[in-house]
């Protein structure tokens, strides 16, 4: 106890000491009014108390604001460090949570053919605000083959349909050129095409891809996940996206769809490219 009560003198010790001395100054002023021997001499007291006691204050008041200042530094200072481990933190677990994604995505992928994907960044794309053909910073060199396959997280982007050595062209799936063959998840009998080359049916909002089920009469409903079915070109099990709206043939022949990408095709980045036969090997 005693020795907490020194380190606490011991803090404070200068304004422990301008207090004393103020307290000092206020007895003497008091004396020297009470003894009324002269106004000059009580007044001149005053005064040089008053200037004294002034004096003592500005210095309290600075060194007590020293203080605070040095310790709002300290708090700005510690402040920044937790905002930087924070950002830091949230920047590895969205990485993280990308990854498991990915994994989810890729889950047709076996350990046998991993190194076989190729890691890309998109480096030029069409005009316009949505993502149908865009350019990639991988080529033959890096194994990429015409008809390759292009994805991210959250699911299939498109295939390359030209290759140089260094670079390779890609198309997405809202390109007219770019049919899918894809199923209902979890019914792989309720089967269709997804297509933009197909003008029966007209959509306003370019984000979306258009399609019909193959069988008129399929149970398919607004919701229902859409993926890959195997057939074609793209191997099975890649997300395309989730039923937006369904359309039935006035005719009664097939049923249209509209299908929301779960890829956001206004921007993508990083992409992985890999070719069917290395899954399917």
């Amino acid at each position: 106890m005693l020795r907490r009560w020194m380190k606490t003198i011991d803090k404070h010790k200068i304004t422990i000491v301008v207090i004393i001395i103020f307290l000092i100054l206020v007895v003497i002023l008091t004396k020297s009014i009470q003894s009324s021997k002269s106004t000059t001499v009580n007044n001149k007291t005053f005064n040089i108390a008053n200037k004294i006691s002034k004096g003592f204050n500005n210095i309290r008041i600075k060194f007590v604001g020293n203080i605070e200042q040095t310790q709002i530094d300290k708090l700005q200072e510690e402040n920044a460090n937790l905002r930087k481990q924070l950002i830091e933190n949230t920047l590895k677990k969205s990485d993280l949570e990308k990854l498991q994604q990915l994994e989810k995505t890729l889950k047709f992928v076996t350990n046998k053919n991993a190194s076989s994907f190729i890691s890309s960044s998109i480096v030029a794309k069409n005009s316009g605000t949505y993502y149908k053909s865009f350019t990639i910073s991988a080529g033959s060199k890096d194994g990429v083959k015409n008809d390759s396959i292009v994805v991210n997280a959250d699911g299939l982007i498109g295939r390359v349909y030209e290759v140089s050595d260094n670079f390779s062209k890609a198309i997405s799936i809202l390109d007219n050129r770019s049919p899918i063959s894809f199923e209902i998840m979890g019914r792989t009998s309720d089967t269709g095409i997804l297509s933009q080359d197909n003008n029966t049916l007209k959509i306003s909002d370019e984000s979306m891809i258009k399609g019909y089920m193959f069988d008129a009469n399929s149970n398919v409903k607004v919701g229902e996940i859409v993926t890959t079915s195997g057939l074609g070109l793209y191997p099975s099990g890649i997300p395309i996206g989730k039923i937006h709206q369904v359309i039935p043939d006035n005719q009664n022949i097939l049923k249209y769809v509209v299908v929301t990408p779960f890829v956001d095709l206004k921007s993508i980045d990083k992409v992985i490219i890999f070719n069917k036969t290395n899954i399917e090997s």
